[in-house]
This record gives structure tokens, sequence and C-alpha cells, in this order.
């Protein structure tokens, strides 16, 4: 092909320089004709909020205030969508769907896919009826294409959400294993390493502080509590000191707890209470039998005793014995040779009931050798003389009646003193069987003195530890003697005893070289390696075997927490102040707020990316129906 010479070179260019203008002018023209179409930004976005029903909304309500009819207010408002979404169509399609995207913000309909999908194809009918053109019968045909789109676009929207969620907490958990104990400092790291083998929450931890157990009491991490210790330095002196003390301390604690129900307040002896209150009782007794003390006893009693006398002749040699040890002097009364009883003078009321508990005596004796005929006889001599005294004297039944009180409690209380010994089945019917409120208050006394005196022995411990057990002796006497609106405040305390005596035992045993468990522990510290990421690494998780790398990085650079560091975790374990525990179990690190604030942010698009995906689907599936 032939050379251009000048002269043609300059008509070509020319030519194209003509062709450039041109088009450069059509377009500033095209660009001056889409700016002069008004924007529908807001009437667009009111299209997406109400499903298409915006322009009719819009002309329902501007219609009575114009001097244009509804349609043909409908029809201008049309237009100027329609113009606007040729001038702008992306940015009309961005207001619209954003618009969808509003309702989306409210909870409802969410939950699965499935669910979403659904709610998803009931949103995009609306559309499609609320965007078509005509009547009833022209728009619910676009019903069925709009509600599948929508269905599916919703679908897609939600879908995408979710695993734009899970590739954020994916992305988020790495960079926080990656940041791993530098996020916290190291000892929090290895305070909240240990909080994860409790399995408790950082509440719950926090409760049990309040409630005064210590971290380092907990049965899950005690290994690790005995390898701090075992490294020596300040760490093991502050082990030391907070624990060795603590059995004593928390087990008084819950002997006061169990002496404020039981009977007795403070620490003092149970058994000195209790005789200063019987001494105290019994005076009391006396004082109230010594009015009849200078009666003399009406003739039918006397005549009642002569009869009983020689009846039950053993019960008259049980009175002189007890009257000679008295006041020293012979009896009131002869038995002579024939068995009759003859008085010296006349007996008093206080010497006739004498005589007749001499005879209960004797009739309880009889029985309990066996002797149950014998018994019941010399009973019934009892029983008779009881009616005549009571008929004439009825002060004294009533004074004799708080007297048998006295000795019911006095009973009951010896009683409870010997519950944990034998049968526990029968100690408990015992129990049971005790009619009146002192009598349960004087074996719970009882019960109360043989724990003490339990306590003040080497059975001490395991005292405690079988109070805690329902299935031991001591656990089901607890259970059913101790008042029941306080028993759960006493068994929290015996518990938090329990478990201080434990930790004592296997934490501060000897100074020796490590066991293999305790070996263990120490090559945890730092490293912090857990089963469940060997796993995931072996099985190709990324996430996981990034957290396996740095971990074991981490282990060449340093291998043992410094001493410093010890003492300060050690400090915590041993802690009572629960506000210093919860600060270190808590991840207050900036990485960790950061991960919680960009997941709250990642969560609530789902709703938004249904709808925006919802109005989009409807869109589309309007489209396809039209064609």
């Amino acid at each position: 092909m032939a050379e251009m010479n000048e002269t043609q070179k300059r008509i070509l260019e020319a030519a194209r320089r003509r062709k450039q203008k041109a088009e450069a002018a059509q377009k500033v023209e095209q660009e001056q004709s889409r700016l002069a179409v008004p924007t529908e930004r807001l009437r667009t976005a009111g299209q997406g909020l109400t499903f298409g029903f915006g322009d009719e909304i819009e002309a329902g309500i501007r219609a009575p205030f114009s001097d244009k009819s509804y349609d043909e207010i409908v029809l201008g408002i049309r237009g100027g969508l329609e113009d606007y979404q040729k001038a702008r169509p992306m940015e009309a399609l961005a207001y619209e769907v954003g618009g969808a995207a509003i309702p989306a913000l409210f909870p409802g309909g969410q939950g699965s896919l499935l669910r979403a999908g659904g709610r998803a194809a009931l949103e995009g009918a609306a559309y499609g009826m609320g965007s078509g053109e005509g009547g009833i019968t022209d728009r619910l045909s676009n019903v069925p294409a709009s509600a599948m789109g929508g269905a599916a676009g919703g679908a897609v929207g939600y879908g995408g959400a979710k695993a734009l969620s899970g590739i954020t907490s994916k992305l988020l958990d790495t960079a926080r294993r990656a940041v791993g104990s530098r996020g916290s400092t190291v000892v929090e790291n290895e305070i909240q390493r240990l909080v994860r083998q409790t399995g408790k929450t950082a509440n719950e931890i926090t409760q049990d502080i309040i409630d005064g157990r210590l971290l380092a009491e907990n049965k899950t991490i005690q290994a690790a509590v005995r390898a701090l210790r075992a490294q020596g330095g300040d760490a093991s002196t502050v082990i030391q000191q907070g624990l060795e003390s603590r059995p004593a301390v928390t087990r008084e604690a819950a002997m006061g707890e169990l002496r404020g129900s039981l009977g007795g307040g403070g620490s003092a002896s149970q058994a000195a209470q209790r005789r200063a209150s019987e001494e105290a009782t019994v005076a009391a007794e006396r004082q109230a039998y010594s009015g009849f003390t200078g009666q003399e006893a009406p003739q039918e009693v006397v005549e009642g005793l002569q009869d009983a006398l020689v009846r039950v002749p053993s019960a008259a040699k049980e009175v002189e014995i007890q009257y000679r040890a008295e006041t020293g002097k012979s009896p009131f009364f002869q038995v002579g040779e024939d068995g009759v009883v003859s008085f010296d003078r006349p007996p008093t009321v206080a010497e006739a009931e004498s005589i007749r508990r001499a005879i209960s005596s004797r009739a309880n004796r009889f029985y309990a050798k066996g002797m149950g005929g014998a018994g019941g006889a010399v009973k019934g001599v009892e029983q008779e003389l009881r009616q005549t005294l009571d008929t004439r004297l009825p002060e004294l039944a009533t004074v004799r009646a708080q007297a048998a009180g006295v000795r019911a409690n006095r009973d009951a209380y010896t009683a409870g003193q010997k519950a944990l010994t034998g049968d526990v089945n029968e100690k408990l019917a015992d129990f049971v069987s005790l009619q009146s409120p002192e009598a349960v208050e004087a074996f719970r006394a009882g019960l109360m003195q043989a724990l003490e005196a339990k306590a003040a022995t080497g059975s001490r411990q395991s005292m405690i530890r079988n109070l805690t057990n329902p299935d031991t002796k001591e656990g089901k006497l607890l259970n059913e003697v101790f008042p029941q609106d306080r028993l759960d405040d006493a068994l929290r305390s015996l518990s938090i005893a329990s478990d201080a005596q434990e930790a004592a035992s296997k934490v501060l045993i000897g100074t020796g070289s490590p066991t293999a468990e305790t070996g263990l522990e120490i090559a945890r510290q730092l490293g912090n390696i857990n089963p469940s990421e060997i796993s995931g690494a072996l099985g190709g998780s990324v996430v996981d075997s990034v957290s396996v790398v740095k971990k074991i990085m981490n282990r060449l650079v340093r291998t043992q927490l410094t001493d410093a560091e010890r003492t300060r975790i050690a400090k915590i374990l041993v802690s009572s102040d629960p506000q210093l525990v919860r600060n270190a179990i808590q991840d207050q690190s900036g990485m960790a707020l950061l991960t919680s604030r960009i997941n709250q942010i990642v969560n609530s698009l789902q709703n938004p990316a249904r709808g925006a995906g919802t109005n989009v689907g409807a869109q589309g599936g309007g489209l396809l129906d039209e064609r």
C-alpha cells in the first residue's frame, strides 16, 4: 500500500478531529440531558420500602388537595421515576434496594436459610403486586415470578451475609490467636487458661469468690496450682500462705454455721452450755416442787400410799435409801414383818410424789429386764396412785408435766449426743418421734455436741467431708435434723471447708520433685496448646495450624514464666477479692473488644442483606415474566 502524501494526511487528521469534536459534543449534550432529569432519590427509596406501592400511596395522599386526578398523579410520579432510572440507573437501583432493606432491620422470619427465603418470598410477592400496573388481574400476574425471584434473591442475600459472618469470624479468630497471650498480659492469659479448665463462666467464678471460695481450691486445677508451687520462689510462698490456714478457718466458719441452727452461739463448748442449761432447769424444777414440801398429804392420798407400798415393797427400800441420802434421817414410815405400812407422821405431798416416782422406776426396770408382766402390774399400781394424787392435788399434776418435759428434753439431748453411733435409721426414727419443739432443739443440741467432740479429734477432716455427702451417716443426719430453711447455707459452708481441706492436702504436699501430672502442667504454662487445636491442625484447619505454630514459636522464645509473673498468678489464685479475680479472667484486651464489635456489625447485616436481595430478585423475576 502506497504511503499517503502530506495533503492526504492533513485531510485524514482533520476528519478525525471533527469526529472527536462531534462525539465530545454529543457526550456533553447527553450529560446535560441526564443532569436535567430531576433526581427521585426519596421516592425511589420509598418504592423499595413500600414494596412498590409508594407511588400509589403518594397519589392517594395528594389527590384530595390537587386539581389533578389520582390516575394523573400516579402517571406523573411513575414517569419521573422512569426518567430517573434511565438517567441514573445504578443510583436508582441503589436507593430502591436500600429502601427495601429497611424493613429487614426488624426481627422475624429469620434464624435459618429456609425461613429467610420464606420471608423473602412474601416480600417479593408484595413487591410484584405493588410495582405492577393495570388492574388487579394484571398485578396478580406479576406475583408468582416476583415471589420466586424474591425468595431466591433473599436467600442469596441472607446466605451471603451468613457466609461473610463465618469468614469474618475465622479471620478474627486467626488474628486473635496470632496476637495470642500478648492481647492480654501473660498473667491474665494463664489465669484464663486455668479458668477454662474449670468449665465455669466468669460470673460463676466470681460468685464462688463472693461465697468464700478461692480459685486455687477448684478441684480441676489443683495440679496446676501444685505445679506453680513446685517451681519455688515467691509464688510458692504466696500459695503456701494462702492455703495452709484455710482448712482451720473455713472449718470454724462451717461449725459456726452449724452452731447457729443446731444450738449454742459462738464457739463455746456445747457440753458446757448444756450442763449450765440442765442445772438451771433442775433448779427450777426443785423450786416448783418446794411448795409441796411442807404440805401434808390428804388422808385419801395417805391411804393410797400405804396400799401402794404394801403391793410394791421394793419401792419402799428405794425411797428409804433416797431419804437417808438427802436428810441423813430414818424414813417417815415403817414396814412391819407382816408387810403392813405405818407412818411415823403424816407424809407431805412432796414425799408422796417421791414414792410414786420410785414405783414408776421399779416398773421401768422390770420392762428393761424383759419382765413385761411384772412391769405392767407395777405400772398399774403407779397409775392408781397418780390418779389419786392428781384428783386431790391438780396443781401437782401441772408441776409433774413440766418436770416430765424437762426429762424428755434431757433424753432427747442424750439421743442427739449418740446419733453418730449405731444404726442411723434408728437415730432418724428417734428424731422424727419427738413430740415437742423443745425436744427437737435438745436433740439438735446433742448432735452439735457430738460434732464438736469429733471436730476436736483427728477425724475432723473426714467429718466435714462426710457432712457434705448425703449418702453417709453424717450427711443423712444433717439433711434430716438441720432446719430446712438454713440447710443450703450450711451445706455451702461445709462444701467450702471440704474443698479447702482437699486443696491444702493435695497442693501443699512436700516440696520434692514434681509428679508426672505436675510436670505436664508446668509444660502447659505459657505454651497453652490445647487438644482441640492439635486435632484441628491434624485435620487441616488453617486457624488451628496457625495457632499451634505460633505457640510453638512462643515456646522457643520463652520456655517458662518469669518469677514475677508466677507470683502475680499465685496472688490471683489465692485472692478473696472477687473484682480482682474477675478482671483477670475476663479478656479486656483491644483485640477482644475489636472482635466483639466487628461480629456485632457483621451479624447486623444479615437482615438488610436479605431485604436487598429480595428487592433485586423480585425485580428480576418481574422482568423475566414480562419476557
